[in-house]
């Protein structure tokens, strides 16, 4: 989800918080009346400080990082625990240290907010929810960030953390926890989130799958039947593995398939396939896109 669609969920939720329904009925009667509407931002003098904090981030995005940081400044004025305020700070950080600063600061202020009982109710539906998005987007830059800095444990724990708030994982994290438990050596905790999610079927947990076997049994019948399905899945993969080079720029989109796909996977697992002994050899030996 974009800014900008973010923006429109924000006015919306303000707008349902407004009208006080009564019932279910009441709710779906409003939403259908705004069906093609467009949806008004409320007047400032309606909005609370945290309101019209987030408001200021939003409108942070708009701008270059100099003048977007002159908003976040009061925004944090309005509201020193707004979230979104260190989220925008922490991604147009250069330097990662200090961006993790910024991350974690706004886990640490979810945690807060949304421990205890709203912790106990809303548990495993944490993307679901408006409001903890963006401490769950601090989240995965924040493990992110960690593993980065060579912190690699921390960073599994912050996407075992998540998945454990949003089993559904829609921001994808076990892609990269998965990799990173093979790395670690986490077996039992890589098969336990491997079945959970057995159904993934892209380029990122094909290639973990075939990488874990091959890591744990070796050349095997299984583990190169693995690799071939995954190689089936996307032909770019394995050459993109098998750079020297690190992977530059990352497309901010991909398809099944596709080079952009290869990319992705390949930026996060490069290291981790190299790190393995014999694993780049067995792709070289399988890879028939040479």
């Amino acid at each position: 989800m974009n800014k900008e669609d973010e923006k429109f969920m924000s006015d919306l939720q303000r707008h349902i918080n407004a009208q006080n329904f009564e019932t279910k009925e009441e709710l779906e009667k409003f939403l259908d009346s705004l069906i093609g509407q467009d949806i008004p931002t409320m007047s400032k003098d309606k909005l609370t400080l945290k309101e019209q904090a987030q408001d200021l981030v939003f409108e942070a995005y708009e701008l270059t990082p100099q003048n977007g940081r002159k908003k976040i400044e009061i925004a944090l004025a309005l509201d020193i625990n707004c979230i979104e305020a260190y989220e925008y700070l922490g991604i147009i950080e250069q330097n990662a240290i200090i961006a993790n600063v910024f991350f974690e600061r706004g886990v640490s202020i979810g945690r807060k907010i949304f421990g205890g009982d709203f912790l106990e109710k809303n548990k495993g539906h944490f993307w679901g929810i408006h409001e903890t998005r963006p401490f769950m987007r601090c989240m995965q830059q924040y493990a992110e960030c960690q593993y980065t800095m060579d912190n690699k444990k921390e960073s599994v724990a912050i996407y075992e953390e998540m998945i454990e708030l949003n089993p559904n994982d829609n921001q994808g994290v076990r892609d990269q926890l998965l990799l990173y438990l093979i790395e670690l050596n986490e077996d039992k905790k890589f098969k336990k989130y491997a079945k959970a999610y057995e159904d993934d079927f892209m380029a990122f947990p094909l290639f973990n799958r075939a990488l874990f076997a091959f890591k744990t049994e070796g050349e095997t019948k299984n583990s190169n039947k693995l690799l071939e399905k995954a190689l089936a899945q996307n032909k770019h993969v394995a050459k993109r593995l098998l750079l020297k080079k690190q992977i530059g720029e990352i497309a901010e989109y991909y398809g099944i398939g596709d080079e952009n796909e290869a990319n992705y996977y390949a930026s996060y697992a490069q290291e981790v396939w190299a790190s393995i002994e014999g694993a780049l050899d067995w792709l070289k030996k399988h890879n028939k896109d040479k």
